[in-house]
């Protein structure tokens, strides 16, 4: 599918950047007055924050074009946008579901952030995007803002020693996430979860990447 309204692209992209703004503002404690020191350590809300900023000039851009077509503004950081999320809600859900609540009600921000927005950016690139056009480097590249975020809480919670624990993990280990920390998960258990998830999120670029081709060739039949 290919919807090539451009006024339908820019109100879908304005309601993933509102929903995103709730979760941001909710989750960094500021819609209750506070602030949570911890917050911009997640990639939950660094994956968010990136993708908040990029589906904002995304859709402005749209607002000011002259084109009565939604073209893709920037794909490779779109697509770096949107497997960031993917990463955010899958691991969440399959590794931190439980954190997911808080005295056994679901906290909003939180499946807003890890599901609500993320499954808005996949929608964006299924209903808006001219399928055919990823490139076949794209799912390396798409790792980058992953790539960053670890090698800044590694060498930042590691040989520099900085407090970048949040969320469950505040007072607890310097490290955003326990399974990161090497004193609680071990060096090489921690080499074995980075090594496997950038396996497992490269072959999910891949699979994106084989489903925009397909896609694509199907679109071009008709």
């Amino acid at each position: 599918m290919h919807i090539r309204n451009k006024t339908a692209s820019a109100l879908w992209k304005f309601a993933l950047v509102a929903v995103a703004t709730y979760g941001l503002l909710d989750g960094a404690g500021i819609l209750a007055g506070t602030y949570h020191t911890g917050f911009p350590h997640m990639f939950t809300n660094v994956s968010n924050i990136f993708a908040w900023g990029y589906f904002l000039v995304a859709a402005i851009r749209l607002v000011a074009s002259k084109s009565n077509e939604a073209g893709v503004f920037a794909p490779q950081a779109k697509y770096t946008a949107m497997v960031s999320l993917l990463i955010t809600a899958l691991i969440a859900h399959f590794m931190l579901f439980d954190a997911m609540f808080k005295d056994g009600q679901l906290v909003w921000h939180l499946v807003a952030l890890h599901y609500v927005v993320p499954a808005m950016a996949l929608l964006d690139w299924l209903l808006f995007d001219e399928k055919g056009k990823m490139v076949v480097w794209g799912p390396f590249a798409w790792l980058s803002l992953a790539a960053v975020y670890l090698v800044v809480v590694m060498v930042g919670a590691g040989p520099l020693g900085l407090d970048l624990g949040g969320g469950t993990t505040a007072g607890v280990t310097r490290y955003p996430y326990t399974f990161l920390d090497p004193a609680i998960s071990g060096a090489g258990g921690v080499a074995l979860f980075i090594g496997a998830m950038v396996v497992a999120f490269v072959v999910l670029g891949y699979l994106i990447f084989a489903i925009d081709k397909l896609l694509g060739r199907i679109a071009n039949r008709k």
